[in-house]
């Protein structure tokens, strides 16, 4: 029989933990190992997707990996955050790095910002029934009267920007009419692939799914990273349709408290705003867009003292029009030295925002009637207890009252404070005839 002692007790959790921390290490000496990086990017280009890409590019640079793949699959997105992507594409490229933008899986695509980002790639490799292309900027922030030269001195600058990312190896005029024509290429199978025969693309697998793709690229054995919580919270409150609802919906939900004092929908509401007006700043809102909407925010709250709902409603009409400057501004948030002028952009207003602004709206002038409706029917009621209601009521003194001092009364069933001009014996009948703070003021009723 083996005697267990201390000394053997803490041999054996001293070998555990050697073997624990031997198994917990040999998964990163794998991953340190492998040639590849992997990134899934299945969303649109915004500010939580710049987060995933950049930190995943910093991550691969870090970890000494020389090839990073990502896996792209998107409608397009905010221009700022394209342009940033780009630039840390370029320094991870600059540093004698490849990397290589695969479009996968089937029905994938890269539209708008998607395709730029993948013209400044190393190399572009698509699997059948995917496309890329359509990568015309919406201009914003034209003045009024030069539409036009503006437009079209903004659409030469992307064009531009689309030549100089483009590397010599591809076709840099038909990628040239991604922008300026809106122009998009298919690859509908692996030996018609039109992509690939107009050189915007390098490469065409004979596979359908990514992990498919990946084995023939020979990255089979690489952990496929994806956006993590900072990232998709990035993307969430960046969403200037969610920003509208948080704003508008926390600064009626602190007028209501005023009218319904709880604590609680102040709290609720004060954080809805800070998350909006955060969300507001990551999207890169112009300054103008977010003064406005702010202004709106006063108008609102200056019903408090108006009381008739004209003043909310102006206020949710300031909000709207500020909220939708959002989309016809230029963006506040930095851009690249080498990238456009950054009035470009690849979002619009779309059915989705038009469809907020309108429940928004009316729910502003409904939420107006209401408050309205509830401070006149609490100015209207009858107060719950009328002090002055007393007087004119008749009792009996319980205690002998010296005038001008205090004695007690007892007047409908209830003992009272009260004082008098003149001198009463306990027992005499008295009757109120005015309040002198908490004290009744009475006089000898006449029997």
């Amino acid at each position: 029989m083996v005697k267990i002692t201390r000394q053997r007790i803490a041999l054996f959790l001293l070998l555990a933990a050697v073997v624990l921390t031997i198994q917990a290490s040999l998964p990163q000496n794998v991953q340190a190992q492998s040639s590849f990086y992997v990134a899934s990017l299945d969303q649109n280009i915004d500010p939580g997707a710049q987060d995933f890409v950049v930190s995943s590019i910093n991550d691969a640079t870090s970890s000494g990996i020389h090839n990073f793949i990502l896996i792209i699959n998107t409608n397009g997105g905010a221009g700022v955050n394209m342009e940033n992507i780009i630039s840390a594409i370029a320094a991870y490229e600059g540093a004698g790095n490849r990397f290589t933008t695969l479009i996968a899986p089937g029905s994938a695509h890269a539209f708008s910002a998607g395709a730029y980002i993948a013209e400044a790639s190393t190399n572009i490799t698509m699997v059948p029934s995917t496309v890329i292309g359509s990568a015309t900027p919406i201009v914003s922030g034209i003045p009024v009267g030069q539409e036009n030269t503006t437009f079209t001195k903004d659409l030469n600058a992307f064009t531009s920007y689309m030549i100089s990312i483009t590397p010599g190896y591809r076709n840099a005029t038909a990628t040239a009419q991604m922008v300026t024509g809106g122009r998009s290429y298919s690859c509908q199978t692996y030996v018609s692939c039109y992509a690939k025969q107009q050189h915007v693309v390098d490469v065409v697998l004979n596979v359908s799914s990514t992990q498919d793709a990946l084995t023939t690229m020979g990255a089979a054995g690489a952990p496929i990273h994806t956006p993590g919580v900072t990232s998709t919270f990035l993307s969430i409150i960046s969403d200037p349709n969610l920003d509208s609802i948080l704003f508008l919906a926390g600064t009626f939900a602190i007028l209501a408290d005023l009218y319904h004092p709880t604590l609680i929908f102040t709290v609720v509401g004060g954080a809805a705003i800070a998350l909006a007006l955060l969300g507001l700043g990551v999207f890169g809102a112009p300054f103008v867009s977010i003064v406005l909407m702010l202004i709106g925010a006063v108008f609102i709250f200056l019903e408090l003292k108006t009381h008739h709902g004209v003043s909310a409603i102006a206020g949710v009409i300031i909000f709207i029009v500020g909220f939708l400057l959002i989309f016809s501004l230029p963006s506040s948030a930095p851009t690249p030295a080498s990238a456009p002028s950054g009035s470009g952009t690849f979002i619009q207003a779309g059915v989705l925002t038009y469809t907020i602004l309108g429940i928004l709206g009316a729910g502003g002038v409904l939420g107006s009637i209401y408050l309205y409706r509830v401070r006149e029917t609490l100015m209207n009621q009858p107060r719950a207890q009328n002090p002055k209601a007393i007087i004119g009521k008749q009792g009996r003194l319980t205690s002998d009252l010296k005038a001008g001092q205090v004695a007690t009364a007892n007047i409908g069933s209830e003992d009272f404070s009260v004082t008098g001009p003149t001198d009463l014996p306990k027992g005499a009948s008295v009757r109120v005839v005015d309040l002198q703070g908490l004290k009744l003021v009475v006089e000898k009723a006449e029997n």
